[in-house]
């Protein structure tokens, strides 16, 4: 993975996002997709993908691949998920350290692990399978979750960097669900970043959320808290980022909003220097 071009700082694609992308493209260095938005993948959707391929260097970031279960079950679905990646000539992928199917049946939602070792055996295994299938290199983004499970066995600091490491991937360190996890979980997020392979960060996802009767929502639904950015300055000079990218499903930002989002990341990223090197 250290031969992954720096990418500098993106926009999640969505759909209703398409006309503020043409209007900041000069302020946006690549773009992130997610494949389920373009399945199942006809003419119309292998055309957009090839035209933003063509304006910028994309990255993958699917929702179903059910690392944590050891990988999706269906061959339809990493088909498409293939031939999508492949048609807007992505770098890498990324998906979430969770699960998405109970034995062959999908649920359709990122569902917490346990913080325990068959968990990690499992996402491990699930990891090593799913990267020999896609043909590119794949990094895992940690989630958020309300709830303490009770088969625990170690926290999600150590979790996460037994996982990463003995599946020998990269790290999708998205700052929005730390913030969200410390402020419901009442921990130190910046003692938790400093406990993670932060040799391993290849990508940062920058989000919003709200906070609702005392609970902290990861909605994608906002710009990001002041707290997020602070995460930031603090992580960057610290790992060999490829690309920061800020994540958004709902309420978009306009276009200016989403270029002056876009420059503060790219500051942040030149305070330290970072070209996919580390900066400290």
């Amino acid at each position: 993975m250290t031969s992954l071009p720096f990418l500098g700082v993106g926009l999640s694609y969505r759909w209703e996002l398409h006309a503020s992308l043409l209007q900041a493209a000069g302020h946006v260095d690549w773009i992130e997709i997610t494949p389920e938005h373009f399945m199942p993948l006809g003419p119309d959707g292998l055309r957009r993908l090839e035209g933003l391929a063509r304006r910028f260097p994309v990255a993958g970031h699917s929702l179903e691949l059910s690392l944590g279960s050891g990988g999706t079950t269906s061959a339809r679905y990493r088909e498409q998920l293939g031939a999508i990646l492949g048609g807007a000539s992505a770098l890498w992928h990324g998906d979430h350290v969770c699960f998405t199917e109970a034995g062959e049946r999908a649920i359709h939602a990122l569902t917490p692990l346990p913080f325990c070792e068959a968990a990690v055996e499992a996402t491990v295994r699930g990891i090593r399978e799913v990267r020999g299938a896609l043909g590119v290199p794949l990094v895992v983004e940690n989630i958020v979750y309300y709830l303490d499970n009770p088969l625990s066995e170690m926290d999600e600091a150590s979790f996460l960097r037994r996982v990463v490491l003995e599946a020998d991937c990269g790290l999708l360190l998205d700052l929005h669900n730390v913030f969200t996890n410390a402020v419901n979980q009442r921990f130190d997020p910046y003692r938790f970043l400093d406990r993670l392979p932060l040799e391993r960060v290849l990508q940062i996802h920058l989000a919003g959320g709200e906070t609702f009767e005392g609970v902290r929502l990861d909605t994608h639904a906002a710009g990001s808290p002041e707290e997020v950015w602070s995460l930031l300055d603090h992580v960057a000079p610290r790992c060999p980022v490829r690309g920061v990218n800020l994540e958004m499903d709902a309420h978009f930002l306009p276009a200016p909003r989403l270029i002056e989002e876009l420059g503060r990341a790219r500051a942040a990223l030149e305070r330290c220097g970072a070209r996919g090197v580390r900066c400290a």
